[in-house]
């Protein structure tokens, strides 16, 4: 990077309200990211480690309010619910193009990845800085993950290079539209169904996943064909940003990780 770019994170905090939430005696109607996790919210550490970062110079959260009470360790700015996971993403990213018009990218984070580190987080946007694309997306190989964190049955896409789990951090460039709303909706409806996704995209990508003889420069062409946006896989060797509390004993694993972790900063 010829000079250190300005991001800004968005962190997005949103609620499921569906009686089949595997998280809802610990949430009891209220957000996941509102879980204790050694001695504060799973979503205060995410915000820990963004504000550690070497280039985060400002932290955007969606769907919470100061009434719900976190003390977090720096400032942050605060996004109304919008009522979803892609309309809070969304209202994220242009709550973030129109107050820092300036700023390089956007770094887009789910709540529920409270293992993240700063270091990890600089490594990721170091690493997406080194080729020109509007999308980064990142993807954890089977062995990376199962050997950080065994047992937390992650699902896995099935590429020619190999299976690899999606990562719950992502970064934005500003250029980035989202001019399919409808399809992207869909997508994300469908983010835990690899070949749901797939089959989104179409026949021929769909069939060749089912083959495995999907790669990845396959997938984010087709990316590219259907929704107009110019993406890039990153493979990562961090398991942490793909360590997503979705289910009790995922968070018995983030808890575990945590309450061993030294106080000091990693």
């Amino acid at each position: 990077m010829d000079k250190r770019p300005s991001i800004v994170a968005v962190v997005t905090a949103g609620h499921s309200s569906s009686e089949n939430d595997p998280l809802a005696e610990y949430t009891r109607g209220t957000s996941k990211a509102l879980i204790p996790i050694a001695g504060k919210p799973m979503v205060a550490h995410v915000v820990d480690a963004l504000a550690g970062s070497r280039y985060v110079e400002h932290i955007v959260i969606v769907a919470l309010d100061p009434a719900d009470g976190v003390n977090f360790s720096v400032p942050v700015e605060y996004v109304p619910d919008a009522g979803g996971l892609l309309a809070n993403t969304e209202i994220g990213i242009q709550y973030a193009q129109e107050h820092y018009p300036n700023l390089d990218a956007i770094l887009l984070s789910s709540s529920d990845v409270p293992t993240i580190t700063s270091a990890i987080v600089d490594v990721l946007i170091e690493e997406c800085f080194r080729t020109n694309h509007e999308l980064y997306y990142s993807i954890i190989e089977r062995a990376v993950m199962e050997t950080r964190f065994p047992g937390s049955r992650r699902s896995y896409v099935h590429l020619r290079e190999g299976d690899f789990a999606g990562g719950d951090v992502l970064l934005i460039r500003p250029s980035l539209s989202f001019s399919h709303h409808d399809l992207l909706e869909k997508l994300s409806h469908a983010r835990k169904s690899p070949l749901r996704q797939a089959r989104m995209l179409g026949l021929w990508t769909f069939v060749k996943l089912v083959a495995r003889r999907l790669s990845l420069a396959d997938a984010e062409k087709r990316v590219r064909q259907v929704l107009d946006v110019k993406g890039r896989g990153v493979p990562f060797p961090y398991a942490e940003v793909g360590m997503d509390v979705d289910k009790p004993f995922q968070l018995d694993i983030a808890r575990a990780e945590l309450e061993n972790r030294s106080p000091t900063p990693s």
